[in-house]
């Protein structure tokens, strides 16, 4: 998108008020037309009607005014033509109204950080309200981003503990990001596909310790088991670009993941690999390049290990300051695509 959607937006607002504008004058006009053709055919039926003086024809012409200046006509005011009143003008015809129909659907590819309780697919697992610090939907990212923005949600596409790695050819089980499951399930039940599509996966890969990979997104992935984060996060996107086309795709950076030290601040967490956040970070910034897709820089949103008490609940789960974080950063992004 190559201008915000809050301009498009206000231009396709613009245009209508435009042409509604335009059909009044239109109206207008027409009206007045009658008017004077309706007072042509009272003089014509009145040959002792004297001429209207041009007050009276400003009278006529600007309807809704009563023509008290007909001296001299044997006709009363009234008789043989009709005011026709300004406010009695149809300003709008609502047949020719023009439909909304540049609805711009999101659907959001995610893990727990971007649930919540019946939001997103049956049989999908969610974390927000029950969990954590977030209590109302509204306090969500991508709620706030629908809001900001006059976006409509498509799927919630987002299973709490879900991995982008797993078993691709899967058609049941929500817990794998590159599965069939997961990327079909993007679209809504009534058939709507999404216009734009957000992945913010990846957290629950590193806490769990699925081994990096070295794909840099030039490598083709044979489906099956995915047993590599790389690997997955480049399947995922290959998969989308497959099923929707036409869907403008973005990837996420991760937030930094903290854990609580000895002085009860926190810290990096370090998984099972050794590895802390930021190099699946550097692995997402590299594929999302190499397939050319917009990237949103999640890791550097305004959250870091000094200031994480603030945004956060356990380290990883964000509360509604935290939200708020990766609002501003996927709106900033959005904005200038």
């Amino acid at each position: 998108m190559k201008k915000s959607m809050r301009k498009a937006k206000l231009n396709k607002n613009h245009m209508l008020l435009k042409g509604i504008l335009q059909k009044t004058r239109f109206l207008r006009a027409a009206a007045f037309a009658c008017v004077f053709l309706l007072f042509l055919g009272g003089c014509a039926g009145n040959t002792d009607t004297a001429d209207m003086s041009d007050a009276d024809m400003d009278t006529a012409g600007n309807a809704g005014e009563e023509a008290n200046e007909n001296e001299g006509s044997d006709t009363p005011p009234g008789e043989g033509w009709e005011i026709v009143e300004e406010e009695n003008i149809p300003q709008q015809n609502a047949e020719n109204t023009p439909a909304d129909t540049e609805t711009t659907y999101l659907s959001i590819l995610g893990d727990s950080i971007s649930t919540f309780d019946d939001w997103i697919p049956e049989g999908y697992y969610d974390f927000y309200p029950m969990n954590g610090a977030v209590a109302d939907v509204g306090q969500t990212w991508w709620k706030m981003l629908l809001d900001d923005t006059g976006m409509q949600l498509c799927v919630n596409g987002s299973s709490s503990g879900s991995t982008c790695a797993g078993d691709s050819t899967g058609t049941a089980d929500p817990q794998h990001g590159c599965s069939d499951f997961r990327i079909n399930g993007l679209t809504a039940a009534d058939g709507s596909i999404p216009d734009v599509i957000i992945v913010y996966m990846g957290t629950n890969d590193f806490i769990k310790a699925v081994p990096l990979g070295d794909n840099d997104g030039t490598r083709a992935v044979a489906e099956g088991s995915i047993e590599n984060f790389s690997d997955a996060y480049c399947l995922i996107l290959d998969k989308l670009h497959v099923r929707y086309p036409d869907a403008q795709i973005f990837c996420c950076k991760l937030m930094p993941v903290g854990v609580v030290g000895a002085d009860m601040t926190y810290e990096p967490f370090v998984n099972e690999q050794g590895m802390t956040i930021d190099s699946y970070s550097r692995q997402i910034e590299t594929i999302a390049a190499a397939k050319g897709y917009p990237l949103i820089d999640l890791e550097n949103c305004g959250m870091t290990m000094e200031n994480m008490i603030q945004y956060v609940s356990d380290g990883v789960h964000l509360n509604p300051e935290g939200m708020k974080l990766i609002r501003d950063a996927v709106e900033a992004v959005i904005a200038g695509n």
